[in-house]
């Protein structure tokens, strides 16, 4: 499903639903705060808008996604949040596509792929719409010309799994996308709020490499969280939330956004290797063993359930992975494998095509 058609949906469904009053369009300036008590962190009691208007509130929710201001507002009134940043620098070759009859075209066994210095992403959406994405080094400069549309089929065209999806009728150009950092942002700094009555939730938490599509599922786990936590907390105790909420966060969220952080790191590291003509060796036990677990997938089902289980969040690598042997067996099939599992090009083939030559 697109993006703008689950907006649309659930901003059809709010109006829809009692209690709830959608303010369309008008953008929040500022946050209101109650009577400053030295011995107790800021209280926020609503928010400001852009037309003067003030918005009493019991709790105010910050789901203004990957680039809210809401950070710089709490900066304001001396509670700036806890920042912690991971610069993925990766940069996205999307196009997106469409069928003549709604029909989705047949997809790829495995959505993310990766190959000699390049990832190949596609993303099936609504109504016979497709995107498909290839992820680079924002260092790599040689294949910056990827964002021309020639180029970009070129090189499609020689990743067996997903060549065909290029086939499509296009909707848009090639869009050139960086700057995607990692970052998560905490309220709650050894055990005591920064503020109480405004909580962070989703991107606005927190974001990851989009290259894995957890985005949205993390959002939704993190407002179910909050739901739980105002049924337990109720909404006179502001204090309880935020700590709740916090040690919901830190204990189920902040762990994948960790293990995305260490991926991007190696990842990167590994495409400069091949940027560079070389192979990228080290002793990151992790993530020598994801490499073997991305090897060994296509041969042992537990270890492909066990992969799928963890890329959509339904169990942690510990839980899927967790059978005894299971790791062991990893390497033992992955053992004199190529570093990459799926048919693909290597670096100077891509780079042969991307040229034209």
């Amino acid at each position: 499903m697109r993006r703008p058609l689950l907006d649309a949906a659930l901003l059809a469904q709010a109006r829809q639903t009692p209690g709830v009053t959608v303010r369309h369009g008008v953008r929040v300036t500022g946050l209101l705060t109650g009577e400053v008590r030295s011995a107790a962190p800021p209280h926020v009691t609503g928010a400001l808008a852009q037309d003067g208007e003030r918005w009493a509130a019991d709790l105010v929710v910050d789901a203004g996604g990957r680039n809210s201001p809401v950070a710089g507002m709490l900066a304001g009134i001396g509670a700036e949040p806890e920042e912690h940043r991971v610069g993925t620098g990766f940069r996205y070759y999307t196009r997106y596509f469409r069928s003549p009859d709604g029909a989705l075209p047949r997809q790829a066994p495995w959505p993310l792929c990766h190959h000699d210095s390049v990832s190949v992403l596609s993303v099936p959406g609504d109504r016979g719409t497709w995107g498909v994405s290839l992820v680079t080094s924002g260092r790599d400069q040689e294949l910056r010309a990827l964002a021309d549309a020639d180029a970009w089929h070129r090189a499609l065209s020689l990743y067996p799994w997903f060549a065909h999806l290029g086939e499509g009728e296009p909707v848009t150009g090639v869009t050139a996308i960086g700057g995607t950092d990692s970052r998560r942002r905490r309220l709650v700094v050894d055990g005591r709020p920064l503020v109480t009555g405004i909580v962070q939730i989703g991107d606005a938490w927190g974001t990851v490499d989009p290259q894995f599509g957890t985005g949205i599922t993390m959002g939704w786990r993190h407002a179910a969280a909050l739901r739980d936590v105002l049924r337990l907390a109720g909404s006179d105790d502001p204090l309880r939330q935020s700590l709740l909420l916090d040690t919901f966060a830190e204990e189920n969220l902040t762990p994948v956004w960790e293990g995305f952080a260490a991926w991007d790191r190696n990842r990167l590291a590994e495409i400069d290797a091949e940027i560079q003509g070389g192979v990228r060796t080290t002793d990151d036990a992790d993530w020598n063993l994801q490499i073997a677990l991305g090897s060994a997938r296509w041969k042992d089902p537990e270890i492909l359930r066990g992969l799928a289980d963890v890329g959509c969040l339904l169990a942690g690598p510990q839980e899927a992975l967790v059978k005894p042997g299971l790791a062991a067996r990893a390497v033992e099939l992955a053992a004199g494998e190529p570093r990459y599992a799926e048919p693909g090009p290597t670096r100077g083939e891509l780079l042969t095509a991307v040229r034209g030559t």
